[in-house]
């Protein structure tokens, strides 16, 4: 058996598919330990995969069949070894899942139109399943942790590649930035603070809800659920946001503070721990009426800095850049998949590689427009630091890409070392169904 990546969850089915699975009569194809897996699990999960554009050659309810045995030898000595995910886990990945799928849909009416039930409703059936997931994830990768490899072992495993099965590595490009965001006016920030007190006196003396105040005044997209963040954890938000929810007492408004993003007012719901349940309302100011010219300016003004060799491009990021993500580590855009800084072109957004790809290594672009991930309107200037073209993989190149994979490789066959072993100690009773053949592994 090779090394199972266990499928997505039922979760992400669409509801209708649900309903439609509900309505058959279930049987039950497996017992795995105190584990079942019934004929609507392979259904969910082989209409999930169809969905998504995998296509059957024939084999994928098999193939499912097998991914399901594999989740449920998990879930079942995940309970034998007593391993728990705590319910704040729970609720915060539900969290992220329902915003996640009302963000794709574009409103919660939708959502609420789409799945047939409310957020509230919907929340409540995920739970268990969130639950199970997460015990599945942490199952698993407690069975490969601390696996380490050495240098020697990479260049062993390196030698027993097939170089020619592999073939060339696409062309791949490292990347800087610096972004400039352009300013917001002086007297419309000052309106929004003004506004913002005022929110927070009919709350504080008038009795007002915060959550309807959000609903009718707050500019960001939590407005209209009240101005709801669900729970926020330590390093999600930027700094200044968590210093004042952190600083707050349950049932406590924030006076009003200012982020990146605007003007705030915050009310903290709940306190567990570290996990703190809050609301906020924002107000947007509107940016200077020259803001574009002003940015641009400051980047000129930045790029005459590094032409007279008084900053490095990376210095200059580090100094001056507005991007939080990317500035500590001197404008690195990285591989939003892997994280690695090389990133082959294919993977480039395509902004952003019509900008790049007839640069040369050590140009730098002259002031671009640039959309930041909350929609905001920006400018950078991109530094083209090295480039890869198509090559076979070498270690003296490739040492990085080559020894995740030996790791893998190395964590697949400790994987599969327990999937041998559980076989052996945990019940496992698979009933005659078409993929008996496909599954006698299991049982021999």
């Amino acid at each position: 058996m090779s090394f199972r990546i266990l499928l997505s969850l039922i979760l992400f089915l669409p509801i209708s598919q649900l309903r439609a699975q509900e309505e058959i009569v279930d049987r039950i194809l497996a017992v795995i330990g105190e584990e079942i897996i019934l004929q609507s699990d392979v259904d969910n999960q082989y209409a999930y995969l169809q969905i998504n554009g995998k296509k059957d050659e024939g084999n994928m309810r098999c193939e499912v069949m097998d991914q399901l045995i594999v989740s449920k030898l998990l879930l079942d000595k995940a309970r034998q070894d007593s391993i728990v995910v705590s319910d704040e886990q729970v609720d915060s990945e539900v969290e992220r899942r329902i915003q996640y799928f009302i963000g794709q849909m574009g409103s919660e009416a939708q959502f609420v139109n789409t799945y047939g039930k409310s957020v509230a409703q919907f929340r409540l059936d995920i739970w268990e399943d969130i639950q199970k997931e997460l015990l599945i994830d942490q199952m698993q990768n407690i069975l490969i942790s601390g696996q380490t490899i050495t240098p020697r072992e990479v260049k062993q495993f390196f030698k027993g590649m097939n170089i020619d099965s592999v073939g060339f590595l696409p062309a791949e490009m490292q990347l800087n930035h610096i972004v400039v965001v352009p300013p917001f006016d002086k007297n419309s920030k000052e309106e929004a603070k003004a506004a913002l007190r005022d929110i927070r006196k009919q709350i504080i003396e008038d009795g007002k809800d915060f959550g309807f105040m959000a609903i009718d005044h707050s500019d960001g997209p939590s407005g209209p659920r009240g101005g709801s963040l669900g729970e926020v954890y330590r390093g999600r938000m930027v700094p200044e946001f968590e210093e004042v929810i952190y600083s707050l007492r349950e049932g406590e408004v924030s006076d009003v503070f200012e982020t990146e993003f605007g003007f705030h007012i915050a009310k903290v719901h709940k306190i567990k721990g570290q996990v703190i349940e809050c609301s906020h309302i924002l107000k947007i100011p509107r940016r200077s009426a020259n803001a574009d010219s002003i940015a641009m300016d400051s980047l000129r003004k930045i790029l005459a800095l590094i032409s007279s060799d008084s900053l490095t491009f990376e210095q200059a990021a580090i100094r001056y850049s507005q991007d939080r993500a990317t500035k500590d580590c001197g404008g690195c855009i990285s591989d939003p998949r892997t994280g690695e800084l090389r990133i082959p072109l294919d993977q480039l957004d395509s902004d952003l590689y019509f900008k790049v790809e007839d640069m040369k290594v050590g140009q730098i672009s002259e002031p671009l427009e640039l959309s930041l991930p909350d929609g905001t309107n920006a400018f950078h200037v991109i530094y083209v630091k090295r480039k890869i073209p198509p090559h076979r993989p070498s270690l003296e190149n490739d040492y990085k890409k080559i020894q995740k994979a030996a790791l893998q490789y190395k964590q697949a066959e400790k994987f599969e070392e327990w999937l041998e072993s559980a076989k052996k100690n945990i019940y496992i009773d698979i009933k005659p169904n078409v993929c008996s053949n496909a599954l006698k592994s299991w049982i021999e």
